[in-house]
């Protein structure tokens, strides 16, 4: 009697064919869910850091009685190095100097990253790339002084005083008021000339928000282009006190929220995020996402400190 053997037939051309076909069209609906969920993830992450940001400065209020201000005075320090303090970070706030202006700081002031100022969408602040335009403005005005750099900036509220941030911004954080007297500052290799920082104040407070605090940006998202990533003005260092695109933006007529990261504009708020939605922290601790078609007037009212629209009702 003879054995009975099991034939097995291999897979034909056209099985394969079908069956590469299917796990294709798996992977192409999966793919985009993927990519949906990360980004979803992503986009906690900024906000969460936001609300971070805003518990710091609601924390640097009640301890001086005073907002921070977005830059203490021109040349020297922004406000994303003033609230180092309240975002445990102390040992690196005890590095700067505050007598003296950013470019004579130390390295380890200027440079020395923070991962929470860096929204995941742009880029990833615990990853230092290879060249490191990312993450570091290598050039600051005339010289090669390097400094770290942020993804988001403080509301200087709208029009051309904002753009500057000076004295007569509109924002909840604005320029503070300083008190310099001359001096020979040393640089190491020789001696330049410079001022030393006596004393500096804030000009706002949470009393200036005569809008409400619900109703007034402190932070938010800026907007820089990728050809000008780590390129100052527009995403310089954010704790240099001397170029305001690098730590403010403006909101309002003329100054829309961008609708792409490729719009060309330097001084409007934006994301890299779908849709160009993006993220601002109010004056009164809540995170909220506005988009390019958000009203520009709408927009100008929620960046400008003390207009009284919103008081007004209207």
């Amino acid at each position: 009697m003879k054995p009975s053997y099991t034939t097995r037939q291999a897979f034909t051309l056209i099985e394969l064919l079908v069956v590469m076909s299917i796990i294709s069209i798996l992977v192409g609906l999966l793919l985009p869910a993927v990519q949906a969920s990360r980004e979803a993830a992503r986009r906690t992450q900024c906000q969460n850091n936001l609300k971070n940001v805003g518990l710091a400065i609601q924390n640097f209020h009640a301890q001086r009685k005073e907002l921070p201000p977005s830059r203490n005075y021109d040349h020297y320090t922004s406000w994303a190095f003033l609230i180092l303090p309240f975002v445990e970070q102390s040992n690196l706030s005890n590095e700067w100097d505050d007598s003296l202006k950013y470019y004579y700081q130390s390295d380890k002031a200027r440079t020395t990253r923070i991962p929470l100022y860096y929204c995941p969408s742009r880029r990833d602040g615990d990853i230092l790339s290879i060249r490191g335009d990312d993450i570091y403005s290598p050039f600051e005005t005339s010289s090669h002084i390097p400094g770290t750099v942020s993804d988001y900036a403080c509301s200087a509220g709208h029009g051309p005083s904002g753009v500057w941030n000076w004295i007569k911004s509109n924002g909840a954080m604005i320029m503070g008021n300083g008190v310099t007297e001359p001096e020979t500052i040393p640089d190491g290799n020789f001696a330049a000339p410079g001022a030393i920082l006596k004393t500096w104040s804030s000009r706002t407070s949470y009393a200036s928000l005569t809008d409400g605090a619900s109703h007034t940006i402190l932070v938010g998202e800026k907007h820089v282009r990728p050809s000008r990533q780590g390129i100052s003005p527009e995403d310089g260092a954010i704790y240099n006190g001397d170029h305001p695109a690098n730590f403010s933006r403006c909101g309002g007529p003329g100054y829309p929220i961008a609708k792409s990261p490729t719009a060309r504009y330097q001084t409007n708020f934006g994301s890299y995020h779908a849709g160009g939605a993006t993220h601002f922290v109010f004056a009164d601790g809540s995170v909220r996402t506005l988009t390019p078609d958000t009203n520009t007037d709408l927009l100008g009212r929620l960046t400008h400190r003390a207009d009284n629209k919103f008081t007004e009702g209207h």
